[in-house]
This record gives structure tokens, sequence and C-alpha cells, in this order.
């Protein structure tokens, strides 16, 4: 993928184009490759710049505050909030997560098309979609031995005789630099801009970086462009006016809302965001790992899935460093054990719902997430579990991520302490993996578009991201949304309005 100067825009302050895709992540890159692909004249706006491989961060400090929103420091606010962590860049959140590619459980898929009417929806008609998305990608396991993180999860699921599964990644002869959180430096990992953005403009895609949207401009049921403002090589901003016929909104489960609340599309708009309420575990093992020298956990404990999985996070010197800092009394004795320490985590499918509020001469939306009654028990059900299987692998002691909370030593003091393991105000949950704010489907009490992504009340509207995926789908969305996105665009091109 070659820089056009970043891709930053240097033109008029008006452009015309057929068709305008917001947000350069697993949804609008693919939506905006199929339709260039289809002949379309699109131009791709993306709020954050462009980082080449070549360029990519070398520690995690610089890549949060030049690739992640808000430096990494989002939360949505609840009890207790819930901090979450999204990408800004070109290529959005694929440049900076693990790549994991996973197709939502299909009993889920099958529940989702019922109680939402979606048409067209369910395992069977995703499967098609799924299919070609992953292929493109090269969705595979990672070759080669996985690691010590790995291994030590797998041998303590292995040991209580727990379901589990290698993990599938968006790679081609991925190096193992373990350095997926701060930007692929060898163009292995397939994000978005090492898949499908270089064959978007190869046919003819016309990408903008650093174009932050204001609004959408609407006249009645139709929006006729865009006011964004654009910052050239030389850091200079003017707001640039963009026309179109079409819009795809892919600006995440957060800013789709957001955007479409400010242009007054408010029905079913940003009031169920859903999540995966995480909570991470530090593990000191007797042997070294050396888990900043290797890939992250590349296996999951399925056995208590779709409502709890287990896994394992990146682990990098800085990330280490601020899991420690959360109690550092009783956890600063591992900083010099660093190389005989591991993080993991354990996921619950949040049943929980939020909402996204965009907020007068504010740039980021206030969200609010407050946790389902059964959240609560799957998750402290999910760190005994996690706890368990840390042990199994030959742990000496764990600490989960819970303000106070002096850690545990072996499963005899769990049970000991089981029933104080949650505690609302001190857990320090958090999410990369946001959903579900504008459902898509024929229940009118409960969804933002129709079963294939066009906005209620907007005549030329489709959304094609996360907030499509109707609620939290227990394993990593990236397949998810890269699939529905498809999905959505291939029924745009098929309809009389395409044309």
């Amino acid at each position: 993928m070659t820089a056009d100067a970043g891709f930053r825009h240097a033109g008029p302050a008006e452009i015309d184009c057929e068709i305008a895709v917001i947000g350069s992540g697993a949804g609008g890159a693919v939506a905006a490759e199929r339709l260039v692909r289809a002949g379309r004249d699109v131009v791709l706006l993306e709020e954050g710049p462009y980082v080449p491989a070549a360029a990519a961060p070398a520690s995690i400090t610089e890549s949060m505050r030049l690739m992640w929103r808000s430096g990494g420091l989002s939360a949505a606010l609840g009890d207790p909030p819930v901090a979450f962590a999204e990408g800004r860049c070109v290529g959005g959140g694929t440049e900076i997560n693990s790549a994991i590619m996973q197709r939502a459980p299909e009993a889920l898929l099958d529940a989702w098309r019922d109680r939402y009417a979606i048409e067209g929806f369910g395992a069977a008609a995703l499967g098609p979609f799924y299919g070609e998305v992953l292929g493109a990608v090269g969705a595979s396991a990672t070759p080669g031995p996985p690691g010590p993180p790995t291994d030590r999860l797998r041998e303590g699921a292995e040991a209580l005789g727990w379901k589990g599964m290698a993990l599938e990644r968006a790679q081609r002869h991925c190096a193992g630099t373990n350095s997926c959180a701060l930007g692929c430096p060898t163009g292995a990992k397939q994000s978005m801009t090492a898949s499908y953005l270089p064959r978007a403009l190869a046919a003819g895609l016309r990408l903008i970086a650093e174009c932050r949207v204001r609004r959408l401009v609407r006249r009645g049921d139709t929006v006729t462009g865009i006011e964004a403002v654009a910052r050239d090589a030389a850091g200079c901003e003017a707001t640039l006016q963009v026309r179109c016929k079409a819009v795809f909104v892919a600006t995440g489960a957060v800013h789709t809302p957001a955007l479409l609340r400010r242009a007054g599309f408010r029905r079913n708009v940003g009031r169920t965001l859903r999540l995966h309420p995480t909570l991470k575990m530090v593990a000191r093992f007797p042997d070294e790992l050396r888990a900043h020298e290797h890939r992250l956990p590349l296996y999951a404990v399925t056995e208590f899935m779709p409502d709890i999985r287990l896994g394992g996070s990146f682990f990098l010197p800085g990330l280490f460093g601020m899991a420690l800092a959360e109690d550092f009394a009783r956890r600063g004795h591992l900083l010099p054990e660093m190389a005989r320490c591991g993080m993991y985590y354990a996921m619950a499918r949040g049943r929980g719902a939020g909402t996204v509020t965009p907020l007068p001469g504010a740039r980021e939306p206030l969200v609010r997430y407050r946790a389902a009654r059964e959240d609560w028990p799957a998750l402290a059900e999910g760190a005994i579990r996690l706890a368990d299987a840390m042990f199994a692998a030959g742990a000496e002691e764990v600490f989960p991520s819970i303000a106070s909370h002096p850690g545990w030593r072996s499963t005899a003091e769990i049970r000991e302490t089981a029933g104080k393991t949650l505690i609302r105000g001190r857990a320090s949950l958090l999410t990369i993996h946001l959903a579900g704010s504008c459902p898509p489907g024929g229940n009118a009490a409960l969804c933002a578009t129709d079963s294939f992504g066009r906005l209620h009340g907007a005549r030329n509207v489709v959304l094609a991201d996360a907030s499509q995926i109707p609620e939290a789908p227990g394993v990593n969305p990236q397949a998810s949304v890269m699939a529905i996105a498809l999905r959505n665009t291939e029924a745009f091109l098929a309809s009389g309005d395409a044309a």
C-alpha cells in the first residue's frame, strides 16, 4: 500500500462522489473495496492517520498516542465503569488488535435472526460471507510452536478436562514480533491496510486520512453530503464538503450512533450498546515464560461458551506495568519477576446494554453501560475458572484485576474467598469488543435499520460496522463485522438505488 502524502487531502474544499464511506476499519474497508470493484466512484474518509508498516511505533505508548482513540483511554460510565479501546487510524481497530478471526456461534446467529426478524440472516445465510472474508485475509492457525504463554493456558485446560481451541488469525507469514497491538511492522498481519485497502486503492478508491467528519448534511430523508475537517501534510486544517448520492457509515459501535444522532436519526439508534465485560489476571509461574518475546496466547477455553470465554492477553512491559499499577502495594513484588508472568482474561458475553449520547461541542460522545444482573455471576465464575486453569498449569500465584484483592496462591484459597471475588466498585473491567448499538431487522421495537443495514428514516444511508452485530457475540467480532459489511454492501448493489 503506497502512501499518497499520507493520503491527506490537499485539493479543493468541495469534492463529489457517488458513494462516501466513513470509517476505514473492518467494516468500512470491506464495503469500500466491494463498491469500487463494482465500478462505483467511492471516497473513503478516515479520521486518523495512515501509519505504514515501515513506520509502525516501537512502543505501546507511542502506538496509543498515534493509532488509538483518545490515547487508549476511553470508558463507558457505569457501576463500575468499563474501559474500552478503539483504533483511530487508517485500518481502524484491525491495525492494533490481535487479528483473531472467529465466526459467531451458530446458535446465536439463528437466535438473533428470530429475535430481531432479520431477513437473510442466521448461520446458513452468513456462511458464504464469512467464508469470503476469512479467505481474503488468510485466516489460519499460526505455524510453529505457539510459545509458553499459549502452552500454559492449553495445559491448564487439558489438565482439567476442558474443551479449548487454537485460534486462527488474519495473517500471511507471521514473524512473531509480538507487535500486533502496536501496528504490525512486517505487514504480515492482514489488517485492512495490508489486505482490503490496497486492493480498493488499485481499483480506484479515493482515500482521505486525517479527515474528521463533523456532520451529515441532510435534506429530509436524504443525506446529500458530509461536512468534515481535513488536515493536510503541513498540519493545516480546512473544512471539506463532500457531496454524494449515498453514504456508508462504518465508524464503529460508539461513533456510528453518535454521528447519526447528531444528524437527527434517533429511532433505536445508540440505546443498545453491547460489549464483553472482561477481567484480566496476572499469573506468576516458577519457570520463565518471557511472554513479552512471544505472541499473545493463541488458544481459548471454550468449555463455558458462549457465556464465558477464557483467553490470553498481549504482554508488553508497558501493559504489564499498568496491570501492576492497579494495586502496586500487593503486586509490586511481581515487577522483577516479569519474565515469569503472563496475562490472561475471563470474558463474559455481556447481557447488559449501554447508551451512546453525543454532547454539544464535544468530540467524544458520552458512553454509558449497565451490566446485567447475570453478568456478575458470569464474571465471578470466569475469574475462578481462569485461576483454576492457571494453577493446573503450575502457577504459583494469580492476581485478578480487582483493587485490594490479595491474590490467590492455591486452589484452596480460591474456594475460601470465592464469594468475595467480585466487588463492583473494585473490579477493573475492560473490553475491546463493542457491538449492537444500531441493530438490524424487521422488529420495529428493537431495530435501527432494515435487515440489510438501511437506516430507518434515511433513504440513502447504509451501516456497515459492529453496530450491526445485534448483541455481544461471545467471540472476537472482526470476522462478523466484515461478513455483515460485505452482506449489506452486496444487498445495496443489488438494489435499484445502486444503479
